[in-house]
């Protein structure tokens, strides 16, 4: 038995110093190669940014996939993007508000590109009417494909239409995924396809605050498919009414408080919350953004956040 210990002893020993040699090792160094470059790398390939200078990288690659030091001459370009862009730097126009683009390095037949949103620091609004029809906000996440600007009653305004294939449901982001105390706001319109009616709402810290139209219901939740900490109460609401909607989260140190408002469009804001809900599992931080699910169109409007 002792023996056996003493081996243990030895080997875990071993094993340790072997680790710290190890940690103390310099990396070695990567050998360039000088055969022409085939490939190019953009870094960093995906960037955010308030309005801070963005510096990137070009990295490239020979026909083997060794990085290579034969590139020539760097041009660079700037798609969709507001600002200047002098040699690998590009500096975000301030005034230009919130929006997405992309920064391309091409040097001969070959190229790379990274994508960048920016987006200043609050408060945001968005009324979509400078948002060209059939589009969205470039700066979004998630609505590609689901979510259009069209016209409605001589107002551009955004329409989740029931979609050709895949899901009715779908969430939007349309910030940072490290925002936090903050109030988001929206004008709301649900309508009634034969017997189907929509659900439709907002989101923030990653919870959803959603009028349930089958159900005449207003529900805060964290996750759809566990409603854990959810809290539903009866809220009976009109098609083709626009309703205001408004949604905050306060976090304290071992929970969430999560507060909903809804009222008819124009109408005076209520003094108090119509709907609270407590999540003793906080999510912190989150995006804020919309939600729909459309088995008929939803239309949003008026847009706030701050």
């Amino acid at each position: 038995m002792r023996i056996s210990i003493s081996m243990s002893v030895i080997l875990i020993a071993c094993v340790l110093a072997a680790g710290c040699a190890s940690k103390e090792m310099a990396p070695e160094p990567v050998e360039m190669s000088t055969a022409p470059a085939v490939s190019l790398l953009l870094t960093p390939a995906e960037k955010l940014t308030s309005g801070d200078p963005i510096e990137f990288s070009v990295i490239a690659f020979d026909a083997s996939g060794k990085q290579t030091s034969a590139i020539g001459a760097i041009e660079w370009m700037k798609t969709g993007l507001t600002g200047t862009l002098q040699n690998n730097t590009f500096t975000p126009d301030k005034s230009a508000g919130a929006h997405a683009g992309t920064v391309t390095a091409q040097s001969g037949d070959i190229k790379a590109t990274a994508r960048v949103r920016v987006i200043p620091s609050l408060p945001w609004t968005e009324d979509f009417e400078t948002i060209e029809l059939e589009k969205i906000p470039t700066h979004w996440i998630g609505a590609t494909g689901k979510f259009f600007v069209r016209e409605k009653d001589g107002n551009k305004i955004l329409v989740k239409p029931p979609p050709v294939r895949g899901l009715d449901r779908s969430n939007v982001y349309i910030g940072p995924s490290t925002m936090k105390n903050y109030q988001i706001q929206v004008d709301l319109l649900g309508t009634r396809n034969k017997r189907r009616v929509p659900d439709m709402g907002l989101i923030a810290n990653r919870y959803t605050l959603d009028m349930q139209g089958r159900h005449q219901r207003l529900q805060i939740r964290s996750w759809a498919s566990d409603l854990r900490m959810a809290k539903t109460i009866d809220f009976a609401w009109e098609t083709d009414v626009w309703y205001t909607m408004k949604m905050m989260v306060e976090i304290t140190d071992d929970k969430a408080i999560i507060r909903g408002k809804v009222w008819r469009t124009g109408e005076s804001e209520p003094a108090e919350w119509t709907i609270t809900a407590e999540d003793p599992l906080p999510n912190r931080e989150g995006s804020p953004g919309i939600y729909g699910n459309s088995p008929a169109d939803v239309y949003y409007d008026n847009l706030k956040v701050w």
